[in-house]
C-alpha cells in the first residue's frame, strides 16, 4: 500500500532550478534511503515534502499522501500535516532542541500546543514515546536538558518528539552522521522496528551507503536536484552502476603499512584527566569524571595511529591533551627531541574557519603569512586545494574544499603531528575518499606523524598503521591495525568491528 507519492517536484530558488521533476513513492512500512553527494539536493526534497523551503524557493508538483493529493506550492496546507502526518528528524538534535527545555517537555509539547491534550497526560504519552525510543529509564527526561546527555539519547529524544502524534511517514535527515557505530547501529535497528511493527514509512537521508544497506529496502541516487538511479536491495553493478561504485569507495582496500620502525616522536606515561561535572542539573550534585584514565601510548615519527572508540570514550579528551590545549591531571607528554609542534584539524571545518577570513588568510594565520605568500600557496597546493579559492570566504566554498583548507592550515606550520578529530564523517563518499588519498600523500610528500580520530572503522582501517581503542578513558585494545581487525581481543573491539557495514551485495536477513 502506497503512504507517500511524489509527482514531478521542481524547486527554483531565483533563476536556478536545485531540484528536477523529482518522483518516487514510500510505501507502507518500506525503508527509502536517499543519497547522493553533497549539494545533490537531499535536504532540500525533505524541506520540499515537509513544507519548510526557503521563502523564496519556488516548489512545483504534488504530493499524494494517505490518498490525499496536495499541491507543494500550497506551504500553508503543511502546517496541520508536519508532525500528524510527517514526522522530521534532523541531522543535529542539538541545534533542533531548545536549551531551555527538557527533553520530556520537547516531546510532550506538540500534543499540548497542537493535540490539545493537558500537560499530565502529554507528559505521560511522552514517556510511554521515549521508552519506545529505547531513551534509557535511569534518567529523568524531564529534568534533563539537551546539553545534560549524551549525542545518542539527544537522537533518541529527537526520534520520539518525532513519533509522538503517530504519523504515517517520517524523514529522517542525516540521523546517525555524528555518532560512533554501535550508537548508529542501535538507532538504526529502531528506526526498522517502527517501520516493521507500526508500518510507518521512512524516507532515510544519508550519505552513508553501508548505513543504509543494513536496513533500507530501496535506494534512489541524487545528482545535481535528479534522481538518477533507482534500485532495490541487495543491488547489483548492472542495475545501479553508479550506487555500486560509491559502495566501493566505501570499502576501499587498506593502503599497504609501512614495514619498518617508526623511531618515537612522542610518548605519554600514566596520563590521567578527571573533572567534576553535574550529574543531576536540578539537585546540583556533582560527580567525578574520568575522562581519560591512565594512557600510556606512543607515536612514531610518520606513523599513523588510529584513535578509535565509541562517544564518550576519551578519544577528544586525549587529543586535547597531546594538542596543548588542555592539562593532564595526572602523567606527562614527553616528546623524543624535548619539543615538537602539533597542530589540529576538527571535525567542523566551517566552525574552525573565521568567516570573516578569506581562505588564504586563515591558512596564512599560524604562520603569520599574508593569503598571498607562496607558503600559503604551497600548502593549498600540497592539501589539493585550487588556489584560485584563497580569495573566498568559507561560506563561498563546499565541505570537502573547507575541509582541504583546514588541513592547509594544518600543515603550512609543518606541524610533527597532525591530530585529526573526525574529519570525514560529514563527508560524502567521494570527498571521504579524497580526503583520505591525500592524508596518505601528505605522509609521504612530508612525513608527518597523525592521530586519526575516528568511529569510521573502515576509514581507519584503510589509513592507519596501528589501532588504539579507548572506552571509558581507558586504552582496552592496541596494535597492528591489521592484526586487531583480524583477531580483536577486548569486548568492545569485537563490537565495534561487528557493527561496522556488511557488504551491500551480500544482502540482508528481512525481519
Amino acid at each position: 500500500m502506497t503512504t507517500l507519492e511524489l509527482k514531478s517536484l521542481s524547486v527554483n530558488i531565483g533563476s536556478r532550478r536545485v531540484l528536477d521533476n523529482l518522483s518516487f513513492t514510500i510505501s507502507k512500512g518500506e525503508i527509502v534511503g536517499l543519497v547522493g553527494a553533497s549539494g545533490s539536493g537531499k535536504s532540500m526534497t525533505a524541506r520540499a515534502l515537509c513544507g519548510l523551503l526557503p521563502n523564496h524557493a519556488k516548489p512545483s508538483g504534488t504530493l499524494i499522501l494517505n490518498g490525499e493529493t496536495n499541491a507543494l506550492d500550497d506551504i500553508k496546507a503543511f502546517a496541520d500535516k508536519r508532525g500528524r502526518d510527517i514526522g522530521l528528524i534532523f541531522q543535529d538534535p542539538a541545534g533542533a532542541f531548545n536549551p531551555l527545555m527538557s527533553i520530556g517537555d520537547h516531546v510532550a509539547e506538540a500534543l499540548v500546543r497542537r493535540d490539545g491534550f493537558t500537560w499530565p497526560h502529554a507528559r505521560e504519552k511522552a514517556r510511554a514515546t521515549l521508552d519506545r525510543a529505547g531513551f534509557p529509564k535511569s534518567i529523568p527526561a524531564f529534568d534533563r536538558y539537551p546539553h545534560e546527555v549524551s549525542g545518542g539519547q539527544r537522537q533518541r529524544a529527537m526520534i520520539a518528539a518525532a513519533l509522538v502524534q503517530a504519523p504515517k511517514i517520517l524523514i529522517a535527515d542525516e540521523p546517525t552522521t555524528a555518532l560512533d557505530v554501535t550508537t548508529e547501529n542501535a538507532i538504526l535497528k529502531l528506526l526498522k522496528q517502527c517501520a516493521s511493527e507500526d508500518g510507518l514509512g521512512i524516507l532515510l537521508i544519508s550519505h552513508d551507503l553501508p548505513a543504509l544497506a543494513r536496513i533500507a529496502d530501496r535506494l534512489l541516487l541524487m545528482k545535481d536536484g535528479r534522481l538518477i538511479e533507482s534500485s532495490q536491495l541487495p543491488l547489483t553493478e548492472a542495475d545501479a552502476p553508479e550506487l555500486a561504485r560509491l559502495f566501493e569507495l566505501s570499502h576501499k582496500a587498506p593502503a599497504p603499512s609501512p614495514s619498518h620502525e617508526h623511531p618515537t616522536l612522542l610518548q605519554t606515561k600514566a596520563v590521567s584527566k578527571r573533572h567534576n561535572n553535574r550529574s543531576g542539573f536540578l539537585s546540583g550534585s556533582r560527580a567525578t569524571i574520568h575522562a581519560v584514565k591512565n594512557v600510556s601510548l606512543s607515536i612514531g615519527e610518520g606513523e599513523i595511529i588510529a584513535l578509535v572508540g565509541e562517544s564518550g570514550s576519551g578519544k577528544s579528551s586525549l587529543a586535547r591533551i597531546l594538542a596543548g590545549l588542555d592539562r593532564a591531571s595526572h602523567g606527562d607528554v614527553m616528546w623524543a627531541s624535548g619539543k615538537g609542534r602539533v597542530q589540529m584539524v576538527f571535525q567542523d571545518p566551517a566552525g574552525s574557519l573565521n568567516p570573516r577570513w578569506t581562505i588564504g588568510r586563515s591558512i596564512g594565520e599560524p604562520l603569520s603569512l599574508p593569503a598571498d605568500h607562496p607558503q600559503v600557496k604551497e600548502a593549498a597546493r600540497d592539501a589539493g586545494l585550487d588556489p584560485a579559492l584563497l580569495t573566498r570566504c568559507p561560506h563561498q566554498i563546499s565541505g570537502g574544499q573547507a575541509q582541504r583548507a583546514a588541513i592547509a592550515r594544518a600543515i603550512s606550520a609543518r606541524p610533527d603531528l597532525l591530530i585529526l578529530d573526525e574529519p570525514v564523517s560529514a563527508l560524502d563518499f567521494e570527498i571521504r575518499d579524497q580526503i583520505l588519498s591525500l592524508l596518505e600523500r601528505l605522509r609521504a610528500m612530508h612525513g608527518i606523524a597523525m592521530m586519526f580520530i575516528t568511529h569510521d572503522v573502515s576509514a581507519a582501517r584503510r589509513l592507519s598503521d596501528r589501532m588504539i581503542v579507548l572506552d571509558k578513558g581507558e586504552i582496552v585494545e592496541s596494535g597492528l591495525t591489521a592484526d586487531v581487525f583480524s583477531a580483536p581481543h577486548h569486548a568492545v573491539t569485537k563490537a565495534l568491528l561487528a557493527a561496522a557495514s556488511p557488504s551491500i551485495k551480500e544482502g540482508r536477513e528481512r525481519s
